[in-house]
């Protein structure tokens, strides 16, 4: 303080406050602090992201699971977002490494990042998306790492779901067009509404586990699934691993009464990816999501 100054007219520091903690759903889970993750390369704990894009408002986010941040593992779900500015399309990939599979965490990363540059290259042509190709590209990116460290490509395994929405593409009235693929079982929904219109039947089962029937890549490229659709004003796109999609009970749940709520519009970035660290017990696996609106006209 100057001499002469008077104390009061000194500033008033108050300590901002911020929002805490996850929301819940039901009974919580037990709230830790987090172990980094161990292992190379680094995976951060969460990843967030969004924007618009060709009319389009997109928000994207993944989280790592209770049990991995309770023991230092590595997030083994990610995903990837690109643009075709030549077609107005967007594309979007998420992907669930396995988790009994030791370097699913890169498959995952490899597997969303060889997928979207595959998709984009295919929009170049001017040519439909050849899915089938798309995902084999994916796969043998895998199988080329495996090869490159020496290690089988088992190791590597990971679902896959790529999405393009293109507002180029006929569709009718306001709506825009939709394809999805996946292999595994992470699914694509339309939220609609507040109703989860499956857009491909790859929804997870409590017990699905990649031994008992649960496919993934590099191994199950060609169990491909496809489907279609429209996204209408004040409509979303919703591509989830299934640390998302088994808590959503199939749309019938507490978590999907919730999301459907708080999806209804785009909310900020960082809201995004605190609403899908939601804390719910007996629900511990990592979590992504992406979201794509197409706003109503204002």
């Amino acid at each position: 303080m100057r001499p002469g100054e008077s104390a009061a007219a000194s500033p008033v520091r108050r300590r901002l406050r911020l929002a805490r903690g996850p929301m819940t759903i039901g009974e919580p889970a037990p709230s830790i602090e987090p172990r980094l993750a161990t292992g190379e390369p680094y995976r951060p704990d969460t990843i967030a992201d969004g924007g618009s894009a060709f009319g389009l408002i997109v928000r994207a986010a993944s989280v790592r699971g209770l049990h991995k941040r309770f023991v230092g593992g590595p997030r083994q779900d990610d995903l990837c977002l690109a643009t075709h500015p030549a077609s107005s399309t967007l594309i979007a990939a998420v992907a669930d490494g396995v988790s009994a599979a030791p370097r699913s965490d890169v498959g995952a990363a490899l597997a969303v990042r060889y997928a979207a540059a595959a998709v984009a290259r295919q929009l170049d042509g001017e040519d439909p998306v050849d899915w089938p190709d798309v995902f084999e590209q994916a796969a043998w990116a895998l199988v080329t790492e495996a090869r490159r460290v020496g290690d089988d490509p088992s190791v590597f395994a990971t679902t896959l779901l790529v999405a393009t929405v293109c507002v180029a593409a006929p569709a009718p009235e306001d709506a825009v067009a939709v394809q999805v693929a996946a292999v595994g079982d992470s699914p694509a929904f339309r939220l609609r509404s507040r109703h989860y219109d499956p857009l491909v039947d790859s929804r997870p089962s409590e017990d699905g586990l990649i031994g008992g029937g649960v496919a993934a890549l590099p191994r199950d490229a060609r169990e491909l699934m496809v489907g279609s659709g429209t996204l209408e004003p004040g409509s979303a796109l919703l591509l989830c691993t299934d640390g998302v999609a088994l808590p959503l009970a199939g749309g019938e749940g507490d978590l999907a009464r919730a999301l459907a709520r708080e999806l209804a519009t785009p909310p900020d970035v960082v809201d995004f990816a605190r609403l899908l660290d939601f804390s719910r017990s007996t629900y511990d696996d990592d979590r992504t999501l992406i979201a794509v609106w197409r706003p109503r006209e204002r």
